[in-house]
């Protein structure tokens, strides 16, 4: 019982510390910290993370780790309908990605054409994250 008492402990000082700078593996988190780029990023075919954090609303930073898409250089978001940071990005489309420390400003736009919707899930949005 000491043995999952030291390990719940410790779980919960691990989400209380990673919380403050993003989300925490499913736990969401606030604010993005890190090192912020200004410097658009034009081709994003340099990204290897797995994931990447995805900071919405600017006013109440809420953050998530998602999987992401690059293709043709572009980074592109393709959420399922009915997550709370979709929702967010719809009201606001503001936001801030981190990949490996670095938080980059962007913007999320609706893909609406139809040759950049190719290869996408055609019953989910898809969003293009395009510099400020």
């Amino acid at each position: 019982m000491r043995t999952l008492s030291k390990f719940c402990a410790g779980l919960a000082s691990a989400a209380l510390a990673c919380g403050c700078g993003g989300p925490f593996l499913v736990f969401p988190g606030g604010a993005l910290s890190g090192e912020v780029v200004t410097e658009p990023v034009s081709d994003w075919s340099f990204v290897t993370d797995r994931f990447v954090d995805v900071e919405t609303r600017p006013a109440d930073p809420y953050s998530v780790e998602l999987n992401y898409i690059v293709r043709d250089g572009q980074l592109y978001l393709d959420p399922a309908e009915g997550r709370t940071w979709l929702e967010h990005i719809r009201a606001d489309p503001r936001v801030r990605v981190r990949f490996a420390g670095r938080v980059y400003p962007l913007t999320a736009v609706l893909v609406a054409e139809p040759g950049e919707r190719e290869g996408f899930d055609a019953d989910r949005f898809v969003y293009r994250l395009d510099p400020r």
